[in-house]
């Protein structure tokens, strides 16, 4: 078995270095400075506990580098952005039999996937990772992985690849709905624009109060616009409990020492979403638009408003849009904001 890491960023960097690490056989697909740095000195990894370095990686930039084998197994790791072609690139090698796992954010990945390959599997990400340099990564929050067969089941392949992932060091689930898992992380990943838009990172903004009340309501919107529209986010072998993780972050409260010590952990180490990266590296786009937009298009089919989903929309693709940097607004002017989308939306 060896495993085809396509699109090797931060996320599909990390899982390509920990199953390498463990003795499995893997080959990355990445952009020609990451490709030149591991194939030179190897990938590095820094999480809490220090620095180390994966060398028995090779890594290539594009699939015609791609010599195919009967045993490979396709991790697509890239944003939902370049799924289609990449899919098409990939399939242009691989036989439809090849089985594909979509380690990305959103919903909208298996079905394209799909259209290409026969063989297809949902994978949640529950990972916090940094692309510091090329060929230097930093794991700084969160450990988790989730597997299943789209749309439904968890098969024998699957429960191996989460066994494979398992002894890689993971924390794994199987599901027998992996895309209920996947919307759960869809509401998770809503506050990537709070971050990127108030220039903040996630280990400050869980213990900062208006950040984090502020968070839940974000949360609670995209839960209320789920329910309405007969999206059950709830799996029985989850990670997520949202109903809990809003609680709790309704519930924090000023605690200075909480927030001096968020404040001390290295920027290394700090948690900035994909979001916040994809502005500060002024990339033109997002993920907003499946993410937020998500909950913003089925607000508007199912006449739910949605005040808190489209202010951070807006506000983060016209961000991308004129190349800003992260830190547009205070978390107080996001709130003055959202109040006036809301009093629109009620109004009209």
């Amino acid at each position: 078995m060896r495993f085809i890491i396509y699109g090797a960023g931060a996320v599909g960097s990390l899982i390509g270095g920990r199953l390498a690490e463990s003795g499995k056989d893997v080959l990355l697909v990445a952009k020609q400075p990451h490709v030149d740095a591991i194939n030179r000195q190897g990938l590095r990894i820094l999480d809490h506990e220090g620095e180390k370095t994966v060398r028995n990686m090779p890594a290539v930039a594009g699939p015609d580098q791609i010599v195919p084998r009967p045993d490979d197994i396709i991790f697509l790791t890239v944003k939902t952005a370049q799924t289609a072609g990449s899919v098409q690139a990939l399939r242009e090698k691989y036989s439809e039999e090849t089985p594909i796992f979509c380690f990305q954010n959103g919903v909208r990945n298996e079905e394209l996937a799909s259209r290409r390959f026969k063989h297809v599997y949902g994978a949640m990400a529950g990972l916090s990772v940094s692309f510091l340099a090329p060929g230097r990564i930093a794991q700084t929050m969160s450990n988790r992985l989730g597997i299943g067969y789209y749309p439904f089941g968890c098969d024998d392949l699957g429960q191996e690849v989460g066994d494979c992932l398992s002894n890689a060091g993971f924390t794994v689930t199987k599901h027998r709905s992996i895309m209920d898992v996947k919307w759960s992380k869809l509401l998770l990943n809503l506050n990537n624009a709070t971050y990127a838009i108030i220039d903040s990172y996630l280990q400050l903004g869980l213990v900062t109060p208006a950040i984090a009340r502020f968070m839940a309501e974000v949360l609670k919107e995209g839960l209320h616009v789920l329910e309405t529209a007969g999206i059950d986010p709830h799996d029985p072998e989850s990670p997520y409990d949202l109903p809990s993780h809003i609680a709790e972050l309704q519930s924090v409260t000023e605690d200075s020492e909480k927030i001096h010590l968020a404040q001390q952990i290295p920027v290394e180490l700090r948690t900035y979403p994909s979001t916040w990266m994809d502005l500060k590296q002024r990339r033109g786009e997002t993920e907003a638009s499946y993410f937020n937009g998500e909950i913003v298009l089925l607000g508007e089919k199912h006449h739910v408003p949605t005040p808190y989903n489209a202010t951070l929309l807006n506000i983060v693709e016209n961000m991308a849009a004129e190349g800003a940097e992260p830190g547009r607004y205070s978390i107080r002017e996001l709130m003055e904001l959202v109040e006036q989308k809301r009093l629109k939306l009620y109004e009209g």
